[in-house]
């Protein structure tokens, strides 16, 4: 595939796929759907308020959605649901995000989101930037640990 679109850089080393990001009016109903895909609930679902999205997380046969309704006052996902779009990115862990950011934006991405603090991901920062034929990637920091023998690992 590569050799069709010469012209599309590499994604960057380390950049590691987590989850395709679904906006949906209402969790509940489209859980139900997944359910019938053999997806399940993955983790406790969460509400960020920074985000102004509600959310859980499913796992199944396939990659891992992320399931977004807007909260109750906030129209962060309307954009997407009044053009009937429901898939609309998708995220990737990052060793360093501001690097990650530099890379995108050197390909003339616009920053969506600037780097926030995330409950879905125990406070790590996120960010969101769009690319210009209307990809939506979003970053989420990897954060590094070191174990009991001064290991380092990246969560």
């Amino acid at each position: 595939m590569a050799e069709l679109l010469p012209d599309l850089p590499a994604l960057p080393v380390g950049f590691e796929f987590h989850h395709i990001g679904y906006a949906t009016a209402s969790l509940e109903k489209e859980q139900d759907f997944f359910a019938f895909l053999r997806y399940r609930l993955e983790g406790e679902p969460f509400a960020d308020r920074i985000q102004g999205v509600t959310g859980c997380f499913l796992s199944g046969p396939g990659p891992r959605i992320e399931l977004l309704e807007n909260l109750i006052g906030a129209n962060t996902l309307t954009p997407w649901l009044n053009a009937g779009v429901k898939i609309y990115h998708f995220a990737y862990l990052v060793a360093d995000l501001d690097a990650a950011i530099s890379w995108a934006r050197s390909l003339r991405a616009k920053v969506t989101v600037e780097p926030v603090p995330a409950v879905a991901f125990g406070g790590r920062r996120i960010s969101f930037v769009m690319f210009r034929n209307g990809l939506m990637l979003e970053f989420i920091e990897k954060i590094k640990a070191t174990g009991c023998l001064g290991v380092e690992r990246e969560f």
